[in-house]
């Protein structure tokens, strides 16, 4: 009985033994799985910086009306970029300026004169006009738009009209026309002034 005893206790414990190794096999295939694994993870950045550049340009930069007089009789000639006319003088008609802004930035659109009307053309009543419009093909170009498309008196001080003028390609550029009334008795000789355009970023 003793000895059946003796063979019943080694049985158990090698049931013991057996069960206590094969979790010990089954921890550690679990521990190496992850170490011995195909898959890793990492990360990387890609950087970069994007300048803002605001630049405005004249494509169109000069207009020439050319020499001419007033006709016998009338007091004053009128020269219209906006139509492309001359009215009582026998100046050529021409088309205004076109300014577009060509940087990566919406800007502030100001525009001056060197010269008052007195100044620039002299004699009875001068009158010296402005008038901003969008390109034909471009009637976004300019925004919160001051006197737009309606002739103004210029300035010698900076007047915004666009805020902004827009930079995207093909909504981008405007047109500029002058207006003269030039009178009977006006300063002689080749008269000229200069427009100047500033664009702020905004």
């Amino acid at each position: 009985m003793a000895e059946d005893n003796s063979v019943m206790v080694v049985a158990i414990l090698a049931v013991i033994a057996s069960l206590a190794a094969a979790g010990i096999s089954y921890y550690s295939a679990i521990s190496v799985v992850p170490k011995i694994s195909a898959y890793a993870s990492s990360s990387g950045t890609a950087n970069l910086s994007v300048e803002s550049l605001a630049v405005i340009n004249f494509s169109d930069a000069n207009i020439n009306w050319g020499s001419g007089k007033v006709d016998i009789g009338k007091t004053h000639a009128y020269l219209d970029t906006r139509s492309g006319t001359v009215t009582n003088g026998n100046w050529t008609p021409d088309t205004g300026l076109v300014l577009d802004n060509i940087g990566n930035v919406n800007v502030s659109l100001a525009l001056k004169v060197g010269k008052t009307a007195a100044q620039f053309l002299g004699g009875t009543s001068p009158a010296y006009k402005w008038l901003v419009r969008n390109a034909d093909t471009e009637p976004g170009a300019c925004v919160n738009v001051t006197a737009l498309d309606v002739f103004t008196d210029t300035t010698t001080s900076d007047t915004t009209f666009c805020n902004p003028l827009q930079f995207y390609e093909g909504n981008n550029t405007i047109r500029i026309d002058i207006n003269l009334s030039v009178p009977y008795d006006s300063h002689k000789g080749a008269l000229s002034d200069v427009v100047t355009a500033t664009g702020t970023a905004v």
